[in-house]
């Protein structure tokens, strides 16, 4: 299907939907929004979208890049467009489970792109925006991308919700190394919670440097150096890591 925006009411009959579903998880489901000319129009280039079964946040993130290659500026900051995918894709993001679904907050499909602390919450231009941050090697964010698309943790709303960090590759690139295992997509256990070396001192923490440093000059191996002791245990867990990395 060729891929549109919807327009103003559109987006109010997705919102509508949304409200419904919690009191009714078997409302139906708006999908004649996505070509009725009164709810949804054409976006200005040839976009190609078919059902995806996304598995994690990276999964979305790297196909809704590729997407987007063609016109990266225009339509990642279009309100309409994100919500015609959140429609186009409800099925695939927020299936069914035990004859219910769960959508969760509004946000996480209505784009507010406009507002730093919630654009990043939303399923497909969250992890979009992210992976766009970090193009060039976006391995790097692996802690802010890894796991199923609606699972958002402290880690995420820590990081992703302050653009001056979100961008700077050294602080993604040490979040990846302190808490993101390798061998199950997932981050290590700890990383939650107000405890010492956990997401939230992690982003503490950085608030703290920024005073003195310029994180985005900062190179990985200087920011762990100035992390405090806290963060010994899960610096330890990623010393392979760490040495290939700096070995590079």
């Amino acid at each position: 299907m060729q891929a549109r925006r919807l327009t103003k009411a559109g987006v109010e009959r997705f919102e509508d939907f949304l409200e419904r579903l919690k009191a009714n998880p078997n409302s139906k489901l708006p999908t004649h929004a996505l070509t009725d000319d009164r709810l949804s129009e054409p976006v200005e280039i040839h976009i190609n979208v078919e059902p995806m079964p996304f598995a994690t946040r990276m999964e979305v993130a790297k196909h809704v890049f590729a997407l987007l290659r063609r016109d990266p500026e225009t339509l990642r900051i279009d309100k309409g467009f994100w919500c015609w995918l959140s429609l186009f894709w409800f099925n695939n993001l927020c299936p069914q489970t035990s004859g219910s679904r769960s959508p969760g907050d509004r946000y996480r499909w209505i784009a507010e792109l406009d507002n730093t602390r919630r654009a990043y919450r939303h399923l497909l231009a969250g992890p979009y925006q992210i992976y766009r941050a970090h193009r060039d090697d976006p391995e790097r964010a692996r802690a802010l991308l890894c796991g199923p698309v609606h699972q958002q943790g402290e880690l995420l709303a820590q990081i992703a919700s302050r653009p001056s960090l979100v961008t700077s590759k050294a602080v993604v690139a040490v979040a990846t190394l302190l808490y993101y295992n390798r061998e199950t997509d997932r981050l290590c256990r700890g990383c939650g919670g107000k405890g010492p070396g956990s997401a939230r001192r992690f982003a503490d923490i950085l608030s703290q440097l920024d005073l003195t440093w310029d994180l985005h000059s900062l190179t990985v191996k200087q920011l762990l150096e100035l992390l405090p002791d806290e963060f010994d245990s899960f610096r330890s867990r990623s010393v392979k890591r760490q040495q290939l990395l700096f070995a590079e």
